[in-house]
């Protein structure tokens, strides 16, 4: 069996032009200071919560995704998954672990979670039809009808890469 890590060769021009399309949290952490951003989910977070949880259905608002809920749900399950956990309500505490994970920009954390929330079955394994699913969401929830228009051939880019041999499917391990 062949194990895909989440460093890849960036060298690769296909795959990193296919996954720099992928953008779908830039727009949310944008150019503000960490702790600056930060403050602002905790505040959100103190209105939203009840009892102390954040549900799943104000993760989106909480952390300023408010024109993406679906998306924001996915990164919620993804990062719960990741946790092997199935939660509906999270604390202040796991929501700030959260949001280290999303608000980080390099390549290797974006990959992660994108491939975290394409491995919705958590197999270890994504074929090229849930890349472009992911895709289409990522383009829906930012507005981006052009990488709508594209998710099959950015699919298919990633795949060519990450799949050299032609498999069908990405291992995730």
């Amino acid at each position: 069996r062949r194990r895909i890590q989440a460093r890849v060769n960036r060298s690769r021009a296909g795959a990193k032009r296919a996954l720099k399309g992928l953008r779908f949290i830039s727009r949310t952490t944008g150019s503000l200071e960490a702790a600056e951003l930060w403050r602002r989910v905790e505040e959100r977070f103190n209105a939203l919560a009840h009892d102390g949880l954040l549900s799943r259905d104000n993760f989106g608002e909480c952390i300023g995704m408010v024109d993406s809920k679906e998306f924001a749900e996915g990164i919620f399950d993804a990062l719960a998954r990741r946790r092997r956990q199935n939660l509906e309500r999270i604390t202040k505490e796991e929501l700030y672990d959260f949001w280290l994970q999303i608000s980080d920009q390099s390549f290797d954390a974006r990959l992660q979670i994108f491939f975290d929330m394409v491995d919705t079955n958590v197999d270890g394994r994504i074929t090229r039809e849930e890349v472009q699913e992911l895709i289409v969401l990522s383009a829906s929830a930012n507005k981006l009808a052009k990488l709508k228009e594209q998710a099959e051939e950015y699919a298919s880019l990633i795949m060519e890469e990450l799949d050299p041999e032609n498999l069908g499917y990405i291992e995730v391990r």
